[in-house]
């Protein structure tokens, strides 16, 4: 049965190839839609600009606690696919059967390791879609 009401952020999750990144604080899907400016001498609007669409782009990006010991994708997996320039599979979704979903293919475009003094190691990395993002519905 789908989630129902206001979505629990925790239960949404960025998937590497099908398997979750692992510890992971918080995870973005950013989609942004280009304009381009449609305004000629021969349109009169008061200076009033107008315009039309244009490409769509897409990021994903998360935040997790450093550890070498997850079962889900670690960072030195998230390294190995930012050394090797490897496209990968993403999805943003929740574990929960008929609940949507939204992946696309992208690459690793930031990776960032910090490990301050007496707290938390943390990571952060930043998946840029190459091609659309598509929706779904988890079976």
């Amino acid at each position: 049965m789908p989630t129902s009401g206001i979505i629990n952020g925790t239960l949404l999750r960025i998937y590497m190839g099908g398997v979750a990144i692992g510890h992971a604080t918080s995870c973005t899907l950013d989609m942004t839609r280009e304009t381009r400016e449609t305004l000629t001498k021969d349109a009169p609007g008061g200076g009033w600009a107008t315009a039309e669409v244009g490409r769509k782009s897409a990021t994903l990006s998360t935040d997790g606690l450093f550890s070498f010991d997850t079962t889900n994708k670690k960072f030195s997996d998230l390294f190995t696919a930012f050394d090797n320039g490897t496209l990968l599979l993403l999805k943003f979704a929740t574990s929960v059967q008929g609940d949507t979903y939204w992946q696309g293919s992208g690459y690793i475009t930031a990776l960032n390791l910090n490990t301050p003094v007496e707290d938390n190691s943390s990571y952060s990395a930043t998946f840029t879609v190459t091609g659309a993002v598509t929706q779904g519905t988890n079976s």
